[in-house]
């Protein structure tokens, strides 16, 4: 794939979440949707390809996480319209991770065209005025579940569950640890390794003896729900361990 030309925006002299490629001919500004490692992958402290545009969070975490030297890092403020290189660019809002956007472009000729991110799907984009006003020419979607078994609950939905969960846990059991797996933005390897460690939790557990009987763990990922109603997910149980969302 290295050895295959990066085309670039159609019109423009961008590209998106292209930094493995390196140097790109022609690329006058390179976009970074949001800091996770499949997206920002080949950017360090050694690049000096271009400017990068992205929104002040990713900003900070590209300078702090990968010591990117800041006269390449060109934060955009979200739902504002900035001029680059002829095209008018406007960064939304993607209910992803924080500081995540999906991309709005206004060429020169008219057109415009959305890269999406990885970005979460919610009826407050429906008011986006960008959106509901303007057709999108263009749309680049990048998106991990397009399958339509996919179907996700509310994100509020899903706290409600995690909480009346713990709640009746605790009700049974007082001397109960909550136990949460997250992301942990830009480092991967850190959340890879604490979903591992929930496979361990009678180690984890046994550290606490003192002060918990049993163990509720949450794994929040969309890669081990199947559509079934919020209240019909069955947990992993083994002893005083008790797991939602355990990979099968």
């Amino acid at each position: 794939m290295l050895g295959v030309p990066i085309p670039l925006w159609k019109g423009t002299p961008f590209t998106v979440d292209a930094f493995r490629y390196g140097p790109i001919e022609g690329c006058l500004a390179y976009f970074l949707s949001h800091f996770h490692h499949d997206h920002y992958g080949g950017l360090s402290k050694k690049w000096s390809h271009g400017p990068i545009y992205c929104t002040p969070l990713t900003a900070r975490l590209v300078k702090l996480c990968l010591s990117v030297n800041s006269l390449y890092i060109r934060p955009l403020e979200l739902d504002t319209e900035h001029v680059i290189e002829g095209t008018k660019v406007t960064l939304l809002e993607a209910h992803h991770c924080p500081g995540a956007a999906l991309i709005h472009f206004r060429l020169s000729n008219g057109q415009i065209h959305l890269h999406t991110g990885d970005f979460r799907a919610c009826k407050q984009m429906q008011s986006y005025p960008l959106l509901l006003n303007h057709r999108i020419n263009v749309l680049y979607l990048d998106t991990t579940y397009c399958n339509p078994k996919y179907r996700f609950p509310p994100k509020e939905d899903v706290v409600d569950f995690i909480v009346r969960t713990a709640r009746k846990c605790l009700e049974k059991q007082p001397k109960t640890l909550i136990a949460v797996g997250a992301y942990s933005i830009g480092k991967e390897h850190v959340y890879v390794s604490i979903s591992q460690a929930l496979e361990n939790l009678f180690e984890y557990l046994n550290t606490y003896k003192q002060q918990y009987a049993a163990v509720l763990a949450f794994r929040p990922t969309g890669w081990t729900y199947s559509g079934t109603t919020l209240d019909l997910i069955k947990p992993s149980s083994k002893g005083n361990i008790t797991i939602y969302g355990k990979t099968k």
